[in-house]
């Protein structure tokens, strides 16, 4: 920072890149008076230089005027100073965790947004069906990988079953048990979700075997739309209840 003996009110509000008009009305708050030079204008210390950078400083940590003004004109300024601090810590803490809640409210409206950019949004309700529908998507994968793992157990404890005893009949009946497991699982899977047209926006629920020979990513799927009937990768909702 460049020091001179004395400045203008221009030279100190450049000197700390703020405007004439916010030195003009520190002044008139008498935060910051001015003194009279002998040409009749305004004109402020090295000393006043210092106690702005102070005022400025304070400002910054979010105290108010009126606070900063008492801080400078009372002998205990810093036992004030020190108060202030504490309660401005406590404010700080609690936008904080405002702004974390908000944060969590972004990404959690995001997440749920993902898949569904193809459909209409026009009230809270609309956000809040879609978030609740993303929820039971979620939910159905949940219960097709748990239903995975139960015919791995299956087969698993089958197979050990039939070395053991050498009865090949208990691994035969396990694998059948898992293959009527795993056909009701893609038909629950089938019956329980939709697909979005990326054309024409039509929900729609394709054939069983359509569907399951499809071409597909994790969220989307080969099919022709039923109403315009244009082929390509629709996205995965969940169907609506009935």
């Amino acid at each position: 920072m460049k020091t001179m003996s004395t400045y203008t009110t221009g030279e100190l509000a450049k000197q700390f890149g703020i405007s004439v008009r916010t030195l003009q009305y520190y002044d008139r708050q008498g935060l910051l008076p001015a003194t009279i030079g002998p040409n009749g204008r305004r004109q402020y210390s090295q000393t006043d230089a210092q106690q702005l950078q102070l005022i400025l400083l304070l400002k910054g940590m979010g105290l108010k005027l009126a606070v900063i003004k008492e801080i400078l004109t009372s002998k205990r300024g810093t036992e004030i100073l020190d108060l202030m601090l504490d309660q401005q810590v406590v404010l700080l803490k609690q936008a904080q965790t405002a702004t974390e809640e908000k944060l969590k409210t972004i990404r959690k409206v995001r997440a749920s947004l993902v898949g569904a950019a193809s459909l209409p949004i026009k009230t809270i309700q609309d956000m809040e069906q879609i978030m609740k529908d993303r929820q039971r998507l979620r939910q159905l994968h949940v219960r097709l990988i748990g239903g995975g793992l139960l015919m791995d157990v299956i087969e698993v404890a089958g197979f050990i079953a039939s070395w053991k005893t050498e009865n090949w009949w208990i691994f035969g009946t396990t694998m059948g048990i898992a293959v009527i497991v795993a056909g009701w699982l893609v038909w629950h899977y089938f019956q329980s979700v939709c697909y979005v047209c990326p054309n024409c926006q039509t929900v729609f629920q394709p054939r069983f075997w359509t569907a399951f020979w499809a071409g597909h990513s994790p969220k989307t799927r080969k099919l022709t739309c039923p109403n315009c009937h244009q082929t390509g990768y629709c996205v995965e909702v969940i169907a609506k209840v009935k």
